[in-house]
Order: structure tokens, then C-alpha cells, then sequence
């Protein structure tokens, strides 16, 4: 609707607009559009912070999408009552709302946007001091993240044999039940003559393990803490992760929910950071690769053009000058034929090789994993297990195995995300946008048109021009905010994102060899589209993007 593209920016217009729609949808009996354009209203008196009128609307939005049966109005209603909510600080309301958009989305939406509205239950939950139920509710978030496969990355060969090692040193150390703390100590001070960080690092993650599951939790807490210190200090990402995790879990199982959500959320931001690192590593490799085969094509082109001024003075002293200009320009139509059959073999490839690295990584892992959970399985088969804690403490240990497989969600997702081929473009926008959100930055996305998957081509080269402006973002610009726009008609699609950043002189070419911006040209240029950047030190960047719709 008119009105709600309008309603950030104008409030006052959108709600004028809407009141003109509404009355005549109350005339058609469009009870569909009549909640369409209540909601609307609503939402113009939330941004003008008139919060009683707002509820007042949404009220009315939502009685005409239930007379239809219309749940997904309902939902977009229950969602602008969310806010209205938490923004009044009344939790409670918010958190009713909440928990009916999670009901809807579970019979009508896929498995990712029930996992959004559960970790934003869990951030309504903790804004209202309830530790225990934010805790919760972030968990089954996570848990769902973790049932998708989606997304796959590998750790290199020395942190795998780390983590390889870390599972055989925690059951090693548990065989024997009667010595385990003794011998654990034990080792613990000759490590420590040795000054063998990465044994300690191991020894008192076994040791915090084991206080945990006898219920010594001061000395669960200090082995654990010291295990976190000498991971943290050696970089080892793996046992620093898990030692975050069992510290959340030793806070829940003494009840202290909020100091446990304090070490889940650590857990998740170092998870989230080794994502990141890694994709934008694997991403930097495919560029340079991307970028090598740009150079080679320019010197193709120059030899194309050597030879070409060669034809030129040859045919000065030909005879049959009209044949040679003829043979000439079928020379040069082919010539570009192939440049452009070069141009999208170079753009199929690249695209290929992220899918492919994406499968192998979902491949290695995947192997790798089961084969460590099928050895645990062995072992614990063989293991006199005395009690349930034991027995507890081993299938643990078997769930560290299967954390293994999220480490390599968001590389993998943002190489050749699968939702872009069955769920359009800007579902696969909202996904990346929700990977890289943090709380120094705020990225709004208004997309139109794009609802449904429509061209391969178009959609895969719009996805990587956002990704490297979004990325340049990240590392130069130094942003609070970032808006983006994404709309198709039936002639064009146009793209502008737009910044808040320390900027730069548009007008310096040297601000562009470190940006991709050639590797964005070339990709524009394939669609025979257009890209224009403006941005001035201070001000801030805007890049545009305009592509017209093939028919």
C-alpha cells in the first residue's frame, strides 16, 4: 500500500491516505483493505507517539482481519502491537502479543521466523527481568537455528584435531571414577610446572565438568573459569566456547537465571564474531579469485585491440577493401558475442565454486561430526555407567559433537543461501541482515516486489552487490545506521543503500581500489544496468543501483 511505504516517513500523510482508502474499502465491504489501512493508521499514531490512538486502531485493524479469518493480517497486526507495547515498557501486553505471532508462525511461516520471534520473545522476557524464561526462550531459538541445515563452515585442521583431542581427554579422564579428581589435580600442577596452557586450558574444563555433575558448584564455577582464562589467552575458540556454554548451564542449575543468560549471550556474540571472521575470509578469497580473472579478461582485451589496429593497417593495403570491412565487423559482432559468453561463464563459475565449497563444507563436516558422535556412542556403550548424572555428563559431552555443526551456519548461508532459490530475494536479504545486526548498528530493509523468486541471474547479482556494500559498510564506514530499498516494477528494479558514515570524496579514485567497486561495475554492466555513488567526507555514502526487467 501506498500508505505504508509512506509511514516512516511522513506519519501525518500516511495516516490522511489511509483515512481516504479507508472509507472507501468501508464502501466495498473490502474488509481485507479495511484492516490494511486501520493498521496503517495505527502505526502513523505510534510514530507520532500518540500511543492511545495507536492502540485504539490497531484494535480496529485486528477485528476486521479476524471477521475474514485473515491470520496473516492478524500476525502484522500482533507485531505493531508488540512494539507499541515495549515501548510503553509494558511487558507483560508485549509478551501476550509475542507468544500469538510465534502460534501463527508455527502453522503458516518456515522454521526461521519462528526462531526471530522466539529470541524476541527471550529480549522481551529479559527486558522484564524474568531471567528464567528469556533463558528459555533463547534456547529454543537456538535450538531451531541448529535443525537447519542451511549453513556449514570447517575449522582448520588444527583446531579440528583440538576439538578431536578435547573429547578424548574428557572421557579419558572419566573412565575412572574413583580417581578422576585426584588424577585430574594431579595433572593439573604438572602442567602447570610444564606451563602447558592448552592442558590446563583441557584439565580444568574436565575438572569444572566433573564438580558440576557431583554438585560442587563453587568448584565447578573456579575450574570452569580458569579453563575459560587459559582458552581465551591461547585463542582457542572451540574449548573458550564450551566453557562459556557449561557456565551458563552451572548459573541455570543453581537457579541464577540472569547470570546464565549473562554467559549464554557471550557464547552466542564469540560464535556469531568466529562466523563473521571466517565468511568474510572465504568471501576475501573468492573475490581475489574473482579479481584475477578480471585481469586476465583486460589483457585479453588489449591483445583483442593489438590485433585490431593490426586487421586495420592490413586492410589499407588490401585490394578488396570493402570485403576486408565486412569480414572485419562480422569479426568484431563475434568477438563481442564471446566476450559477453565470457563475461557470464566468469559470473556461472564463481556462483559454482561458492556452491561447491559450500557443499564440500557441509560434506567434511557433516563426516567428520558423525564419525566423533559414532565413537563417543561406542565408548559410552562400553562405560559402566553408575548413575544417571554419569550417564548425563557422557550424552553432553555427545552434544558438544553436534554444537560442532552450527560453528558453520552463517559462512556457508551467506555463499549460496538456499532460500534464494525457493523463497525470493528478499526473505535471503532479511536472513543476512538478521546475521550481521548488532547493537553499534541498525540496518532498515524495505523491499517491494520481490516477495517471490523470479530470475536466478538477477537475484544472485543483486544479493552479492548488497553483500560487499554491506561488508564495506561494516569494516569503513564507522555507521550507526544503514537504510536499504529493493524495489521492482515492470520496467526496472532500483537498489540504493545508504549510509550514516564518516563518508569520502567521491571524486578520489584511490577511495575505490579496496571497495570491489570494479567487481560491482562488472556485475551491473552484465545486466546492462547502471551503478552511481555519491558520498562526501562526513556525510555519509548512498549507492544506487538501477537494472532494467528483461520481458
Amino acid at each position: 500500500m501506498l500508505a505504508d511505504s509512506l509511514s516512516k516517513s511522513n506519519p501525518t500523510e500516511t495516516f490522511n491516505i489511509a483515512r481516504a482508502g479507508l472509507a472507501i474499502a468501508v464502501k466495498l465491504n473490502d474488509y481485507k483493505a479495511s484492516g490494511g489501512f486501520l493498521k496503517d493508521m495505527g502505526r502513523a499514531w505510534y510514530l507520532e507517539a500518540k500511543y492511545d490512538s495507536a492502540g485504539y486502531y490497531l484494535g480496529q485493524a485486528a477485528r476486521a482481519f479476524e471477521k475474514i479469518k485473515d491470520v496473516r493480517g492478524l500476525a502484522d497486526t500482533y507485531h505493531e502491537y508488540v512494539k507499541l507495547y515495549s515501548r510503553n515498557k509494558d511487558y507483560k501486553n508485549a509478551i501476550i502479543y509475542q507468544q500469538k505471532l510465534i502460534t501463527y508462525s508455527q502453522k503458516n511461516e518456515p522454521q526461521r521466523v519462528t526462531m526471530v520471534f522466539l529470541e524476541q520473545l527471550g529480549k522481551l522476557y529479559e527486558d522484564d527481568n524474568n531471567y528464567k524464561e528469556a533463558l528459555n526462550n533463547y534456547k529454543k531459538s537456538l535450538d531451531i537455528r541448529d535443525s537447519l541445515n542451511i549453513a556449514q563452515k570447517i575449522k582448520d585442521s588444527i583446531s579440528v584435531s583440538y576439538s578431536l583431542d578435547f573429547v578424548g581427554d574428557v572421557f579419558g579422564s572419566m573412565k575412572q571414577k574413583g580417581s578422576s579428581e585426584e588424577s585430574l589435580l594431579k595433572t593439573i600442577e604438572t602442567k602447570k610446572s610444564l606451563n602447558d596452557t592448552l592442558a590446563l586450558a583441557i584439565n580444568y574444563m574436565n575438572l569444572g565438568i566433573l564438580y558440576k555433575g557431583k554438585k560442587q558448584y563453587p568448584q565447578s564455577l573456579d575450574a570452569l573459569q580458569q579453563c575459560l582464562q587459559y582458552a581465551t589467552k591461547i585463542k582457542y575458540t572451540d574449548l573458550e566456547n564450551n566453557a562459556l556454554n557449561e557456565l551458563s548451564d552451572l548459573y541455570e542449575q543453581t537457579g541464577d537465571y540472569k547470570q546464565a543468560l549473562v554467559y549464554f549471550k557471550k557464547h552466542e556474540d564469540l560464535d556469531n564474531a568466529v562466523n563473521r571472521e571466517n565468511g568474510s575470509k572465504n568471501l576475501s578469497e573468492l573475490q581475489t579469485k574473482y579479481e584475477t580473472t578480471q585481469k586476465e579478461n583486460r589483457i585479453l582485451q588489449q591483445q583483442f585491440e593489438i590485433s585490431k589496429r593490426n586487421y586495420w593497417v592490413g586492410g589499407i593495403l588490401i585490394v578488396f577493401v570493402l570485403s576486408l570491412l565486412l569480414g572485419y565487423s562480422s569479426y568484431k559482432r563475434s568477438q563481442l558475442k564471446q566476450q559477453n559468453l565470457a563475461t557470464t561463464a566468469i559470473i556461472e563459475t564463481e556462483e559454482k565454486e561458492r556452491k561447491r565449497i559450500a557443499q564440500d563444507l557441509h560434506d567434511s563436516v557433516s563426516q567428520l561430526m558423525m564419525a566423533a558422535k559414532i565413537n563417543l556412542t561406542v565408548v559410552g556403550n562400553e562405560l559402566p555407567f553408575t548413575d544417571d548424572a554419569q550417564k548425563g555428563r557422557f550424552q553432553k559431552a555427545i552434544n558438544l559433537v553436534d554444537e560442532g555443526f552450527k560453528e558453520v551456519r552463517t559462512i556457508s548461508h551467506n555463499m549460496m543461501p538456499q532460500a534464494l532459490l525457493e523463497s525470493g530475494l528478499a526473505l535471503v536479504i532479511k536472513q543476512f541482515i538478521e546475521n550481521i545486526e548488532n547493537n553499534t548498528i541498525a540496518i532498515n530493509l524495505f523491499t517491494k516486489g520481490f516477495e517471490d523468486h523470479f530470475d536466478n541471474a538477477i537475484e544472485t547479482i543483486l544479493y552479492r552487490i548488497l553483500q560487499e556494500c554491506i561488508n564495506n559498510v561494516m569494516k569503513h564506514a564507522n555507521a550507526s545506521r544503514v537504510d536499504i530499498s529493493l524495489i521492482r516494477d515492470e520496467e526496472n528494479i532500483s537498489m540504493t543503500i545508504e549510509d550514516n558514515g564518516k563518508g569520502f570524496d567521491a571524486k578520489d579514485v584511490s577511495f575505490y581500489n579496496g571497495m570491489g567497486l570494479n567487481n560491482m561495475r562488472a556485475r551491473v554492466n552484465f545486466l546492462k544496468g547502471k551503478i552511481e555513488m555519491d558520498s562526501h567526507p562526513g556525510q555519509g555514502t548512498l549507492i544506487s543501483v538501477y537494472i532494467p526487467v528483461k520481458h
